[in-house]
């Protein structure tokens, strides 16, 4: 008994001992005074934030293992941190499992030291987030509680790998600054190891690689990181988060004769991939066969087989999608996926590979990342470059797309977020192909738009009528097939909105195409109150109801990502207003054009008769992308289509003579009159 007394009361010294070095390193490390006054519009920074990845080798297998080991110390600043700024947020997978979670406050007290103290927190989960196709990544939270200004929260955790193919990436930036943040990796120096490193040409990334005791020891480390910041119209954080991403690419014990190859290249990578399917559906579903053959029957070519088969699976699986750990890589049996009805992406490309193959055309798996994921596969040949699984059918030397998930789109069209994205196409056990998806021509997404309008004492009432084609098409058919009552009203009002808030839809048909290329009719009356100016015997009207891409603007003089639009397209708009009897055009405005070269365009044009006036818009987006490098000659154009936006029509009486009305009264009524509404 005085042998445990002793001995617990050694651990007991050690803890305290220990609790004492680490309250020690703290206050060496953080000096309250100074960053508080660095950071004063902040609530808190992380005074260190550290990622440490080490692989090791299985001494029983020779296989690969990996661990991550985080943590993140924070600096409470303001009066206000302890309430907002009393939690951490990280996450973990199937494949990257959470273990020992340590939450730690150093308290500081008054000798300008800091007391630890390990029981004023708790943590969870705190959701779920879908980013990846392959797993469900749940999110969570630490959170500290009664912690005075000052204090230090120190939050660490592991996560456990069980596929090295999948490592984690690292993102220097947070959402809070960030005073030193270190990512380091060690290996066997046996293990090669390629990093692909983005976004970083605006923060300094020391980088360095040691050899040590077998090991192979690289480090990157950045200081003084600002709080990152988020940017509308771009597919994802991707895009501009600096971010290093490792993988392995091969690896020799000793004693072996060659290398293990891991994901050194497409090759590599398609290996793997084609591990996942190769023996699936092998075996022939009765039900799935007839319905195959059912479902073609009358068909007397290739393409009408493909087309029936498409669209019987558009009609008839439902996407439903319950991912976790390999499950989210592995495709479920084509027959399995027919019993039961519902499947997600890969599951979908699964039953309608089988089907086409069952009728004699030539039909694969191909997995692709969306516009989401900037990456290709020739620079970062793993599993990150993908996020989605469709089935490529070759139809003669023409590639074509089968997209299940996608129950509106017609047969041949690929959904927006894949144009110009590569398909790694699974054909046999020792090849593939990579098929880059074309990107949409302008002309084949269109809207018409056309209003006819007349004053009634200031008020406008009026028509519309709007056909479009392509993917403006397509979006109205989801809201068609997705949205109903009050909800779907509210969109199309939100849609069909001109002129100013007082814009009053009175009904409206929606009448999207099942058939064809599935075009879609839009009809709709309205009014708008209070928006013919009346100013003794004259009335000043602005046509321009809708002022498209006048919002578009770019504002932010700091923002060094691109602007990314989901599709090219081609928009006409034509606006009528009946002249009211007794009244002929005093003040037409001039026509006028401009744009971008090579990413949009617009023209403007009016005319006159003695019964109407007709103001004919058109406008092409002709990229998907604008660069920073051409913001500013963007943001002249945009100014000068705003100025044409302000211009008015002004109408006068018959017996009034012919006084000209000021061109600048005009513009600063219709200035305050008039509401921006940006295409959609």
């Amino acid at each position: 008994m005085k042998q445990l007394n002793k001995t617990a009361g050694l651990l007991a010294a050690i803890m305290l001992l220990a609790a004492s070095v680490n309250a020690q390193k703290i206050a060496e490390r953080v000096k309250y005074d100074s960053i508080a006054a660095k950071y004063k519009n902040e609530h808190a920074v992380y005074t260190n934030y550290t990622e440490k990845l080490e692989i090791k080798t299985d001494p029983d297998d020779g296989s690969l293992e990996a661990n991550t080991y985080v943590t993140m110390d924070k600096l409470l600043i303001s009066d206000l941190s302890p309430t907002t700024e009393n939690r951490d947020y990280f996450t973990f997978d199937d494949f990257n499992q959470l273990s020992d979670v340590s939450c730690i406050s150093f308290i500081p007290d008054k000798k300008g030291g800091y007391k630890r103290e390990d029981h004023n927190y708790g943590f969870g989960l705190a959701g779920q987030i879908t980013g990846s196709f392959y797993d469900a990544v749940r999110l969570v939270m630490a959170y500290y509680t009664a912690l005075p200004k000052g204090t230090v929260t120190e939050t660490k955790y592991t996560l456990s790998n069980t596929d090295v193919t999948l490592l984690n990436s690292f993102y220097f930036l947070q959402d809070l600054p960030v005073l030193s943040a270190t990512y380091e990796v060690v290996a066997p120096d046996y293990v090669n190891l390629s990093f692909s490193i983005k976004n970083t040409d605006a923060i300094h990334i020391k980088q360095d690689k040691e050899i040590k005791d077998g090991k192979a020891i690289y480090t990157f480390t950045a200081t003084n990181l600002r709080a990152v910041k988020h940017y509308n119209l771009v597919p994802s954080a991707k895009y501009y988060l600096p971010i290093i991403t490792p993988y392995i690419t091969s690896y020799r014990l000793t004693g072996a004769k060659k290398d293990s190859v891991i994901l050194r290249d497409a090759d590599a990578l398609y290996k793997r991939d084609y591990a996942f399917v190769k023996d699936l559906n092998i075996r022939q579903d009765t039900g799935l066969v007839h319905a195959a053959e059912r479902v073609t029957k009358n068909d007397k070519t290739d393409l009408e087989k493909a087309e029936h088969i498409y669209k019987w699976v558009q009609d008839h699986i439902h996407y439903i999608a319950f991912e976790s750990g390999m499950q989210g890589f592995v495709p479920r049996p084509a027959d399995t996926v027919y019993k039961r009805m519902y499947g997600d992406c890969k599951d979908m490309a699964s039953i309608t590979m089988a089907m086409c193959r069952q009728v004699g055309l030539k039909a694969y798996f191909a997995a692709i990342g969306t516009t989401v994921i900037p990456d290709m596969i020739e620079d970062l040949p793993t599993e990150d470059c993908f996020n989605h699984v469709i089935c490529a059918v070759k139809l003669g030397e023409e590639w074509v797309f089968l997209d299940g998930t996608e129950n509106v789109l017609p047969f041949g069209a690929n959904r927006h977020d894949i144009q110009g994205k590569e398909a790694f196409v699974e054909i046999d056990a020792n090849h593939y192909k990579i098929v880059k998806i074309p990107v949409v021509d302008a002309g084949k997404n269109t809207t018409t738009d056309s209003t006819v309008m007349h004053i009634e004492s200031k008020d406008l009432k009026g028509s519309l009528k709007q056909y479009t084609t392509g993917y403006p098409a397509w979006n109205i058919a989801y809201l068609k097939k997705y949205r109903n009552g009050k909800d779907l009203d509210d969109e199309m009002r939100d849609m069909l909105m001109r002129g100013s808030d007082k814009f009053t839809q009175v009904k409206y048909e929606l009448n999207p195409s099942s058939k064809g290329n599935k075009d879609a009719h839009i009809s709709a009356s309205f009014s708008l109150d209070d928006y013919a100016h009346k100013v003794g015997d004259e009335y000043i009207v602005n046509m321009n109801l809708q002022r498209t891409y006048g919002d578009e603007r770019m504002n932010d003089s700091e923002r060094k990502v691109g602007y990314y639009f989901p599709y090219k397209e081609k928009i006409k708009q034509v606006v009528v207003l009946d002249i009211p009897e007794g009244y002929k055009v005093a003040h037409l405005p001039g026509n006028a054009h401009g744009g971008l070269e090579g990413v949009w365009s617009y023209s403007i044009s009016y005319k006159a008769d003695k019964k109407q006036v007709v103001l004919t818009k058109e406008y092409e987006r002709q990229s998907l992308s604008l660069s920073p490098a051409r913001f500013a000659s963007n943001n002249q154009v945009i100014d000068q289509l705003n100025k044409e936006y302000k211009e008015s029509v002004v109408l006068t009486t018959e017996k009034k003579s012919g006084k000209k009305t000021a061109r600048k009264d005009t513009q600063m009524w219709s200035a305050s009159n008039s509401r921006s509404n940006k295409k959609k």
